[in-house]
């Protein structure tokens, strides 16, 4: 029965000014575009509200009874996170909610991260990975942010405005005001980088503001959220931190089949033999293949990662070695459950059925073993009315090695390797294409490797589609987004065909995305910047509307501006380029009066097959001494980012109030601050 609210607790928690909370990231709404697409990216993936109780019974089951009790005296100072004497801002509720909770986490270190952006393990995208509170085991040692090594994470809100979510019923889960897509915008981007810097099936972390709490599961399909409790008075938050403790590893979310490897000789020996940095931790995979048989690699020096979006394929690339000492090339992947798409090791063994050249061999490939190698959010979709009504899809975690090692295409030595590699992936589309009657899908700049002897390689087939395919078309794109033709961008997921003229595109995105970071040109960094930001990460979209964008693709392509503009050194190089930009231009001549439309179905032709593209590399190939003398430009070291144009991303800059604040001032003003119930004291059963 509850007891009554003390008098301490009768006066309401004195409400500051909004400028008192403005440097604190509780309000950091700049809309940094990062984070926006990783939000935009998982509209319509959050299964929710489901009970708290039944969420850690299914994640992490009572194991060690919990010995700490939830008692009065803890319920108090939970109380005082939010509402105690002094807490006045956002960052004054860390101190105290890290020391109330250590007691219930006895081998796990809560850190305050808050200001410690990792731009170690994140250095490609500075100032991005800051949760408020980080945890790690104490065995590890880690005491200042690190998402290679988090164990879970604590985002923590002024406001319940900011709360991402609604439980109320009939009403959209995901909230649709300004702030509360910032907030989940910034939990899936944490997620997501927690998830590609680990090797895990599923990640935990926990949304506060200053009286509720939710309680999150994330993995490759999407996320399970609890609908919200008050932590001082129920002892959801408290239970979550003893079970984690106690969990095992795969309950906490590790991959039973990467483990590292401690031994430190054994460590060096291979991270001498990958060229590792000393610093670089080496993993152990093991394989089960599709007959059965186990396969052990080493290694795990990282070629290639995916982006911060916790859900999707989210694949990656390591340098691994096998029993032999051999190098070989390891792809982790969560490959889609779909009746109408292949497993990637089977669509390899169609294309060297049918001899398809410029093609890794595969060593090895099959599902990852494990209880949490499939995703678990679509199960739960029966908890909610809302969650009723996603369309998730299930993800299974899947490796395939192959025997030739390669580096990507944006690591090319020369002109002459980069044109010869492309060449070679456009030879492999093409055999694929006419000889085993498969289009690629999804040609990017991760998907074209370069071996040693500079030979390039089309990889990553899993989207591939057989030509004479009747399975349903599944309503997303498929591709890589910055590569991708701008017609696909312009419409929503399925409402275009994917065609032969869209991969021939994308391998005209790769040369120009890659030329512009690494080539022979004129532009100074920040034009540099620019343009990649503008052709090949804008996007728009809000809510669950689909991402669109490629509109300034098309004017760059109409316009020639990697002719008219991008300052390339002349040579057969440009040459090569601004021919593509011709055959390709003329997708998007549009109808307009003075347009001779007979003579571009003539030009369209020309996409009808690989014919045009092929000539066009042979050519250039035989310029081979010019090309070897434009070599790499090693100077240019461009963080990719998305930039936002139109603001500041950076939150020490000072601004106007957004949106999301207002609508923040507003609540705080009809309820004059006050904690959301009164305090109730039970007695735990």
């Amino acid at each position: 029965m509850s007891k009554p609210q003390p008098s301490s607790f009768t006066t309401p928690a004195k409400r500051t000014g909004i400028r008192s909370v403005v440097p604190y990231t509780s309000l950091h709404v700049f809309r940094d575009k990062r984070m926006e697409r990783v939000g935009c990216e998982m509209a319509r993936k959050y299964v929710g509200p489901m009970e708290p109780k039944k969420f850690l019974d299914d994640f992490l089951p009572r194991g060690q009874r919990r010995t700490k009790l939830f008692t009065a005296h803890v319920q108090q100072q939970l109380y005082n996170v939010g509402y105690g004497t002094g807490v006045r801002a956002e960052k004054d509720m860390y101190e105290p909610l890290m020391t109330v909770l250590a007691d219930f986490c006895p081998d796990i270190r809560l850190v305050d991260t808050s200001d410690d952006a990792d731009d170690t393990t994140w250095a490609h995208q500075p100032g991005l990975i800051k949760p408020d509170i980080s945890a790690y085991t104490k065995e590890s040692g880690v005491d200042r942010n690190d998402i290679s090594r988090t164990e879970f994470w604590m985002e923590l809100k002024w406001y319940d405005t900011a709360d991402g979510f609604d439980d109320t019923e009939n009403m959209s889960f995901e909230k649709v005001a300004m702030q509360a897509r910032d907030t989940r915008a910034q939990l899936s981007t944490y997620a997501g980088a927690q998830l590609v810097s680990q090797f895990r099936t599923h990640a935990f972390s926990v949304q506060l503001t200053r009286g509720y709490a939710r309680l999150i599961r994330w993995d490759r399909e999407g996320a399970i959220v609890t609908k919200k409790f008050c932590y001082y008075n129920e002892p959801h938050l408290v239970d979550f931190l003893w079970r984690y403790n106690h969990a095992s590893s795969e309950a906490r979310g590790y991959d039973p089949t990467v483990v590292e490897i401690t031994n430190p000789a054994r460590a060096q020996e291979v991270r001498d033999a990958l060229e590792m940095d000393a610093t670089d931790r080496v993993w152990e995979f093991t394989i089960i293949d599709e007959q059965g048989e186990k396969h052990v690699f080493t290694g795990g020096k990282l070629e290639f990662r995916g982006v911060a979006s916790p859900a999707g394929r989210s694949t990656r690339g390591f340098l691994v070695l096998d029993h032999q000492g051999e190098r070989r090339y390891l792809k982790d992947t969560w490959r889609i459950l779909n009746s109408a798409i292949q497993k990637e090791g089977d669509v390899y063994a169609v294309l060297k059925q049918h001899n398809v050249s410029h093609v890794p061999d595969v060593v090895a490939s099959g599902d990852a073993v494990g209880s949490w190698q499939v995703t678990k959010t679509s199960k739960y979709r029966t908890i909610s009315p809302q969650a009723a009504q996603l369309e998730l899809r299930l993800h299974q975690h899947y490796f395939i090695v192959f025997a030739q090692v390669g580096t990507t295409i944006k690591n090319f030595k020369d002109s002459h390797e980069l044109v010869q590699a492309t060449a070679h992936a456009i030879q492999a589309h093409r055999e694929a294409y006419e000889r085993a009657k498969v289009l690629h899908r999804d040609v990017s700049a991760g998907n074209i490797l370069i071996t040693q002897e500079g030979e390039g390689l089309l990889i990553d087939w899993e989207f591939s589609k057989p030509l004479d395919s009747t399975a349903p078309r599944i309503l997303e794109r498929t591709g890589t987004w910055q590569f991708m033709s701008a017609m696909l961008l312009a419409d929503e997921p399925g409402e275009v065909d994917h065609m032969l003229a869209d991969d021939l595109e994308s391998f005209y995105h790769v040369l120009c995305w890659v030329t512009l970071l690494h080539g022979q040109h004129g532009l100074e960094d920040d034009q540099v910047k620019r343009q990649l930001a503008r052709v090949y990460d804008s996007w728009h979209g809000v809510g669950a509307v689909p991402a669109t964008g490629g509109e300034v693709k098309k004017v760059t392509l109409n316009e020639r501006w990697m002719d008219k503009k991008a300052k390339l050194a002349p040579g057969p190089f440009r040459k090569l380029v601004v021919e593509l930009e011709q055959t390709l231009g003329v997708r998007y001549i549009g109808n307009g009066p003075f347009v001779n439309q007979d003579m571009v179905r003539e030009f369209l032709k020309k996409l009808d097959s690989h014919d045009a593209f092929v000539d066009i590399f042979s050519q250039a190939l035989q310029h081979k001494d010019q090309l070897k003398s434009q070599t790499r430009d090693t100077r240019r070291d461009i963080k990719l980012f998305i930039l936002d144009l139109r603001s500041a991303t950076t939150s020490d800059r000072k601004r106007k109030k957004s949106d999301s604040e207002l609508e923040a001032e507003e609540e705080m003003a009809k309820d004059g601050g006050r904690p959301p119930q009164r305090l109730r004291i039970e007695s735990e059963s």
